[in-house]
């Protein structure tokens, strides 16, 4: 019996090795062209299998942060006759090559479409050839197809259908597997309270101004970093010098040396060497920081993309990103605050499941909290937006009595409420309280942890 695909035939004609030849070539030229189709495609989705692994040679390089360009790839493909058949480097340094980056994604979306296809003809081959064994039911041969278009039309049809007892099997499978997770180590009361940032969790940090959010997420950061997890920062309000401060402070809090010290560049001899250490121990981190003073949600899409490919490429796994802060992200189109604040927190939590990554985002609470006597904040306190809370697993609050019992000003010695503002000040002194609002895999609660001021780290 006849096949019902002729398969050189028919999956020739939705092959375009043209534009494959094409794309490979204009990514040596424009490194801008990588970012921007890298996650577009894949090795396997090029027809000429050469031309696959070029591609996923120059992501490669590129993601280590290695500059390629014709000459300098030539000797990773000096053995492969395919290569040598293809032209060699002569047909990558044609100028009829050059395209721009606009038009490399519509390479790559073309590639992406043909490669679609491809699979769907492979698909209904092979549920077409099962039709013939009489030994299989009609119900599994219908399943095949239903798999072939499910795989041409970018999803799986078993991808969210499974049976209790499927979901079940999930869970006893994973017993002798360790779970996943980012703790930071120096931090112990926010390692108790949350447990391990789990890949897809999305945890607000939210607080007023002067309540130590950023202290507290720079501490994290580089307490995770140092214990092995791939931390990306993103910070919308402070620059990179900055936090590069604020992080050499943190790290040098076993010297005493204030943060006061490094930002106003007073320092003497040793605190200098210090401060050189701070930096070599930082450099042994998966650590980065992106500093950009505006970002929408797509755009932090794309740089958690970039970066995963990266740490990868070094064999790290990114488990954290954290943005400074929420309200500071802009929408990818017009519309009102309340409407820009819904888009990125859901954007957030799609980045945290995309990605598998733990997502840890600031958030600024409304002034309500100002306005109360009792300034501890409560879930309606989230800036503009319910979606926020709706979407968050965890909902992690940040208070300093200190801050406030400050602004009310200090009674004059002898006078009648000194003593009790003093006895007060003394209770609340260098702390910082973690409230837990809301947690969707457990249980809330506060734990204590030590706010040091001087050196803008956290502890405790």
């Amino acid at each position: 019996m006849n096949q019902p695909f002729a398969p050189d035939h028919a999956e020739t004609q939705i092959a375009n090795a043209e534009s494959e030849m094409g794309l490979v070539a204009a990514m040596l030229f424009e490194p801008r062209i990588v970012d921007a189709v890298a996650d577009m495609l894949t090795p396997s989705d090029f027809w000429d299998p050469l031309l696959g692994r070029m591609f996923d040679t120059i992501v490669r390089e590129h993601s280590l942060g290695r500059a390629l360009n014709p000459i300098t790839l030539r000797p990773f493909f000096k053995d492969d006759p395919a290569f040598e058949e293809l032209g060699g480097i002569g047909w990558m340094i044609d100028p009829a090559n050059s395209v721009s980056v606009i038009g490399a994604r519509d390479f790559a979306w073309h590639i992406a479409e043909l490669a679609s296809r491809r699979r769907f003809v492979d698909g209904l081959r092979v549920a077409s050839s099962s039709a013939t064994d009489l030994n299989k039911s009609l119900a599994a041969i219908a399943g095949e197809a239903e798999e072939a278009i499910a795989a041409a039309t970018g999803e799986r049809s078993d991808a969210h259908e499974k049976s209790a007892a499927q979901c079940l099997d999930m869970v006893i499978e994973g017993f002798d597997e360790p779970l996943g997770g980012v703790l930071c180590g120096v931090i112990p009361a926010i390692d108790s309270l949350l447990g391990p940032i789990r890949p897809s969790h999305l945890i607000i940090g939210a607080g007023r101004p002067s309540m130590g959010k950023t202290a507290t997420a720079i501490s994290y950061a580089l307490g995770a970093a140092e214990r092995g997890h791939g931390v990306v920062f993103v910070s919308l309000e402070m620059s990179a010098e900055q936090l590069a401060e604020r992080m050499a402070a943190d790290l040098c809090l076993d010297k005493r040396i204030p943060y006061e010290s490094i930002r106003d560049r007073k320092l003497d001899t040793l605190q200098r060497r210090e401060v050189c250490r701070a930096r070599d121990r930082i450099a042994e981190m998966p650590l980065e920081v992106i500093d950009r003073s505006a970002m929408t949600i797509g755009q932090l899409r794309t740089v958690v993309r970039r970066w995963r490919r990266r740490f990868a490429a070094r064999g790290v796994k990114l488990e954290l990103l954290i943005l400074d802060y929420l309200q500071l992200m802009s929408g990818d189109r017009k519309m009102d605050r309340i409407q820009v604040v819904s888009e990125v927190s859901r954007g957030l939590k799609e980045i945290a499941k995309e990605n598998g990554i733990g997502v840890l985002a600031l958030s600024q609470l409304s002034r309500k909290v100002e306005e109360r006597s009792d300034k501890r904040p409560m879930m309606s306190d989230l800036r503009e937006s319910g979606q926020i809370e709706q979407d968050a697993d965890a909902v992690l609050f940040f208070l300093r009595d200190e801050y406030y019992l400050r602004q009310t000003g200090e009674p004059t010695f002898g006078d009648p409420g000194y003593e009790d503002w003093q006895k007060k000040l003394d209770a609340c002194r260098g702390r910082i309280e973690f409230i837990v609002a809301k947690k969707r895999h457990g249980t809330t609660g506060s734990k204590i942890g030590d706010f040091l001021g001087h050196f803008q780290a956290v502890r405790g």
